[in-house]
């Protein structure tokens, strides 16, 4: 609340000492003004994004990265952090890449009390744009890690990169 009073009285002394100044002098001072009133929009902002994360729960969007330069066959690389996913919940998939192109990779979630995997389907051709990981609707809600493993019948060991969003 103390946020909102601060923003409202800088507003207003801030427009008040704008209509003051003659056009000569705005005009002198463009820049510095511009400056000024970015940076009022910028406490707006910052402001409105705190009251929205508070609202009824809503989190705003997360991103984050998983990668490895050398994966092992059969083996994973799951995200440094745990994010809790309902059951049937999703995490998308913003892209996904790995080399060499001719080895398979899998998508999957970890439950991070029980150690659980849930696996996709096998994916071909070294990257992917888009889609999703669904957490099935068996699988009891909780915190899971996003993991992407190396398939069995792999070759050799893959580079790595996806970036994922909720």
């Amino acid at each position: 609340m103390f946020k909102k009073i601060f923003i409202a009285m800088f507003s207003l002394i801030l427009m008040i000492w704008i209509s003051q100044d003659s056009v000569s002098a705005m005009e002198n001072s463009s820049n510095n003004l511009e400056n000024e009133i970015l940076i009022a929009e910028s406490f707006v902002e910052s402001d409105f994004s705190i009251e929205e994360a508070s609202i009824d729960g809503v989190t705003p969007l997360l991103s984050f990265n998983i990668s490895s330069s050398s994966l092992g066959v059969n083996k994973f690389v799951k995200s440094s952090n745990s994010y809790y996913i309902q059951s049937g919940g999703k995490v998308n998939i913003t892209n996904i890449t790995w080399s060499p192109s001719n080895q398979n990779i899998q998508i999957g979630l970890v439950n991070a009390a029980t150690d659980t995997r849930y696996w996709s389907s096998e994916r071909t051709g070294g990257s992917q744009i888009g889609g999703s990981i669904v957490l099935p609707e068996t699988a009891p809600s909780g915190q899971y890690y996003v993991a992407i493993r190396s398939v069995a019948t792999n070759t050799t060991s893959i580079s790595v990169y996806g970036q994922f969003n909720f």
